[in-house]
């Protein structure tokens, strides 16, 4: 039996109806399986989380992803492009809850940061005294405050060795978020734990196998930090400075000095070049009993891998801060001769 043209029409409408019923069928499902829509009907376990200054709505998706609040990123941005409102969510601490749907995310964030913060940030070689005085200005934490908490001892880190008393040189400097419920102690242990993750993630095989320990190359890397201005120097200078300690040499780095004195200076008198400190590696062999600053992720890298060779020279070359290298006092001199001839 034949269909009339009515019939024929009638059945091309319901497999067009099925065709559109089962992709949006799948849309549905797809949406489901990315975490469009979760599950979970109860939020789970609270969460804080906070968004720095300058995150893209985007990238806030990582960030839940990462506390588990929602399930996929993906999903997040689809949210975002279904709901909008996304360029309304505000820097700040936010009270959250796992598992929740990114639409319910959304939600929450709109309502407001719950707890505000301050950005401080601390730059790379500060001193302790620096992130005191830092942490003083911009917080509600006075300098005072701050810097009781790093010596009375409630402040710990792994990397210290027994004998020593300081934290210098334990504390990375970075850019942190300091929120009203900050104390002196607990915003200077969060510094020390972001050191330590720092070098935890660094090899420092090779110096070990020269017989340096972790908190021997950290040393190194904050003497590095404060003798480089160029990136790609700092693994010479590393390896400068190994290659005189293995030799007995005094360092004769400058910036030791200033700190023996206590003052960022760099224009170094003769007297303050006499001054009797062990600090002074002008006057004392080996490395300063402690570290002279915060030293960077690149200095702490360049101290795990010096460069190769014997260079045991370095003097400024240039007005932009690089350095010319050698192996010989002959060399040295020349190149210390042309240092004294630059006009900058």
């Amino acid at each position: 039996m034949s269909l009339t043209t009515r019939g024929k029409l009638v059945l091309a409408l319901g497999i067009i109806a099925g065709l559109v019923g089962a992709v949006a069928l799948g849309g549905v499902l797809y949406l489901r399986s990315i975490g469009v829509w979760t599950t979970t009907q109860e939020p789970g376990r609270p969460v804080d989380i906070t968004i720095p200054k300058g995150t893209t709505a985007s990238d806030i998706g990582a960030i839940l992803v990462d506390k588990g609040v929602i399930e996929s990123a993906l999903a997040w941005k689809v949210t975002l492009y279904l709901e909008g409102g996304g360029d309304s969510i505000e820097a700040g601490r936010y009270h959250l809850f796992q598992g929740l749907s990114p639409k319910d995310a959304l939600g929450l964030l709109a309502e407001g940061a719950t707890v505000d913060f301050v950005t401080v940030t601390f730059p790379e070689g500060s001193w302790l005294t620096d992130f005191a005085r830092i942490v003083g200005k911009n917080t509600h934490i006075t300098e005072e405050e701050f810097m009781d908490a790093l010596t009375s001892g409630d402040v710990t880190s792994e990397l210290k060795p027994d004998g020593v008393d300081s934290l210098e040189g334990l504390l990375f400097p970075s850019t942190y978020q300091v929120v009203d419920d900050d104390t002196a102690v607990t915003l200077a242990q969060r510094i020390v734990d972001e050191f330590e993750r720092q070098v935890a993630a660094i090899d420092f095989s090779a110096a070990e196998d020269r017989g340096y320990s972790v908190y021997d190359a950290i040393t190194v890397a904050s003497m590095i930090e404060a003798e480089a201005r160029v990136d790609e120097e700092r693994p010479k200078i590393a390896s400068v400075i190994y290659n005189r300690l293995d030799a007995g040499e005094m360092l004769g780095i400058d910036a030791t000095v200033s700190y023996a004195i206590g003052e960022h200076i760099t224009d170094l008198t003769v007297s303050d070049l006499a001054t009797d400190s062990p600090y002074n590696t002008r006057l004392y062999a080996g490395m300063p009993p402690t570290p002279i600053g915060a030293p960077g992720r690149s200095s702490l890298e360049a101290a795990a891998a010096p460069a190769a060779g014997d260079l045991y020279f370095y003097v400024v070359s240039d007005c932009s801060g690089h350095h010319a290298f050698s192996e010989t006092n002959a060399q040295f001199l020349r190149d210390k001769a042309a240092y004294l001839a630059l006009d900058c």
